[in-house]
């Protein structure tokens, strides 16, 4: 490590010349004040040498400083436990299925959506100050649609000045007749929705219409010829001699690690001894959640061999 700096030698004043004159001892005390100078700054360049080679040592083992203290956020959002965000246009071209916006919360989204409150999430862009944007804050208004790859997906409006961002969720994946062809995911477990012409019905009851009501049965019918395409491409990869069975599928949530884990419990068997107390399926469709405290359920219990199921949604799947 090199470290340069200017040794400037303090000068002599009128009254130090006009002394050495009379008294003759101009040299002795400016070798003092030299000296004195010479040793102050060289004092000043130990001290510095010293913070550096500190900071240089620090920095070498890892010490955080301030800045580099700073948690970075994670390298994308999900969807499912943190929000993907998207732009919103006041004309969306993207032929998305997509219900009016309402102030009908979900129960676990409740207190982040409240209007006026900041969005509080480190993936949103903070645009200066000004009329083009600003810090974003949650509207209170909120909205279902159904994304291109078959998503259905609940979605939180904000405001960054006149900018406006979409906060979206991940419900569940919809199959051809545009039933979710697994369980809810983590904010909306518990909740069932039922997709038909007049728009999306949460928990059997309330009814949240579509933003345009005569393009939604056209948009609906158009989605579902995608999801089918994209059904059939993704048949085309499977071996044509794969057997495909019935089985139940169960996430397993762990909320403190914002993860889960997946768990697949084939209800189909070669061997007719390995068959004893498989559960008959036959009453359930695909999607269908499942109640684990039936026949089935307890099968699911006996296998996974596990005491808490408190954090595990199941439902039904053909593989």
């Amino acid at each position: 490590m090199f470290i340069s700096t200017n040794l400037v030698l303090p000068t002599r004043t009128v009254d130090e010349t006009n002394c050495c004159k009379l008294f003759n001892v101009c040299s002795a005390r400016h070798n003092q004040r030299n000296h004195r100078g010479h040793t102050r700054e060289w004092t000043d360049l130990k001290n510095s040498f010293h913070i550096a080679a500190l900071l240089s040592l620090l920095t070498f083992i890892g010490v955080p400083f301030a800045k580099a203290a700073q948690s970075s956020p994670p390298s994308r959002p999900d969807g499912i436990f943190t929000p993907t965000i998207s732009i919103v246009t006041s004309i969306d071209k993207t032929g998305r299925p997509m219900t009016a916006e309402s102030r009908q919360l979900e129960p676990r989204l409740t207190q982040s959506i409240v209007a006026g409150n900041p969005t509080g999430d480190s993936y949103i862009i903070h645009f200066p100050q000004g009329a083009a944007g600003g810090h974003c804050s949650y509207s209170g208004n909120v909205r279902y649609l159904i994304e291109g790859g078959g998503t259905l997906t609940f979605q939180i409006l904000a405001d960054s000045g006149k900018l406006r961002r979409g906060y979206s969720y991940t419900i569940c994946k919809l199959d051809v007749s545009l039933r979710c062809t697994e369980a809810p995911w983590w904010y909306v477990r518990d909740r069932t929705y039922t997709i038909t012409k007049e728009g999306i019905t949460v928990n059997g009851s309330t009814l949240v219409p579509w933003q345009d009501a005569v393009e939604a049965p056209e948009l609906l019918q158009k989605m579902s010829e995608k999801i089918k395409a994209l059904n059939e491409r993704v048949s085309q990869l499977t071996a044509s001699n794969t057997v495909h069975g019935r089985a139940i599928s169960c996430r397993e949530f762990h909320p403190e690690t914002k993860s889960y884990r997946i768990h697949e419990f084939p209800t189909t068997c070669l061997i007719k001894s390995v068959c004893d107390g498989m559960p008959n399926l036959d009453s359930l469709r695909d999607g269908d959640p499942l109640d684990l405290n039936s026949p089935a359920g307890s099968y699911v219990k006996q296998q996974a061999k596990v005491s808490d199921f408190s954090n595990w949604l199941c439902w039904i799947r053909t593989q």
